[in-house]
């Protein structure tokens, strides 16, 4: 990896540790299971992703690397919902064909997912980490509404783009839950230059999708 890869993908990490920001309810809707089984609030301005075929809709729902967690990975999953963070705010532009000498970074998707892992149907088999998702590394517990959850870090990359995100799964009801925070970045030299996000930006972000994944709550 050369160094403006490296601090490319230094950037994107950095956004895992940033601190959520403040919200007022005004400007929050609910989202609930269609099977009651769990809600959580997010921003009105987040866009609803639909599954399509094999992949995601609209637009601020994808990238080169997926950020809808359901088709990030190699075993069964049943998707409950996917709000992504709009990007009429940042500059998705493609990487030039060819380009892999990277020092600008800009937005291309970023999501908040809540999905069920079908294949597991244990405790451990659900609080283990899986070595078929890019990588995944132990990050440790948190509680969400009381409910304790295993943390992962995780990431992918693909050419001049790197997705990083933070996996938080449990154990309920006979069932692995995993909530999923995601965002995906490209890196290039850019001709005509383009907006390059900031740390301000990834904070923004970041704040406003862990807000709906600390909102989430267990309705049955």
């Amino acid at each position: 990896m050369n160094l403006r890869r490296a601090a490319a993908v230094a950037f994107v990490g950095w956004y895992l540790l940033s601190s959520p920001v403040l919200w007022a309810e005004s400007n929050t809707k609910t989202f609930v299971a269609h099977d009651g089984s769990f809600s959580f609030r997010y921003w009105e301005d987040f866009v609803h992703c639909k599954q399509l075929n094999d992949g995601w809709e609209p637009e601020n729902c994808g990238a080169y690397v997926p950020v809808c967690d359901d088709v990030l990975n190699a075993e069964p999953q049943t998707s409950f919902a996917c709000f992504a963070y709009p990007q009429n705010k940042f500059t998705k532009s493609p990487i030039p064909p060819g380009d892999e000498d990277a020092y600008q970074i800009t937005f291309e998707a970023a999501t908040f997912s809540v999905e069920i892992l079908d294949g597991q149907k244990t405790e451990k088999g659900c609080l283990a980490a899986r070595p078929l998702v890019g990588t995944e590394t132990w990050a440790g517990w948190t509680k969400i509404n009381g409910v304790r959850f295993a943390v992962f870090d995780t990431g992918d990359a693909g050419t001049g783009s790197d997705m990083v995100g933070r996996a938080y799964r449990t154990f309920h009801r006979g069932k692995c839950y995993q909530l999923g925070v995601n965002l995906a970045t490209a890196h290039g030299d850019f001709a005509p230059p383009v907006p390059e996000l900031t740390n301000s930006d990834a904070n923004e972000i970041n704040g406003k999708l862990q807000q709906a994944r600390q909102s989430f709550r267990f309705l049955k």
